[in-house]
């Protein structure tokens, strides 16, 4: 299985829209693809051949994959700001 990256759950644009998941760590900082940081590593490909292969339950473990919590108390996880295909 792997995991598109449809766009952000409150409706904004990033530069991974569209983009099948290569890597993801919550736990380090990264770079979007514009060159901005971000507080998770994320990287995408266009191409669904170059995407992580998973099974469902390692899909659904990546997706619960948290770094600490956040100012609500809640989970950081970062992925959850993105609606997803997981095919």
């Amino acid at each position: 299985m792997i995991i598109k990256l449809i766009g952000l759950i409150n409706g904004g644009s990033t530069p991974f829209d569209g983009q099948y998941l290569v890597e993801y760590d919550p736990t380090r900082q990264g770079v979007d693809p514009n060159g901005d940081p971000m507080y998770a590593h994320i990287v995408c490909t266009p191409d669904p051949a170059k995407a992580l292969q998973l099974t469902f339950a390692e899909a659904a473990e990546l997706w619960q994959k948290s770094a600490g919590t956040r100012w609500d108390g809640k989970p950081n996880r970062p992925i959850t700001a993105f609606s997803v295909e997981i095919s």
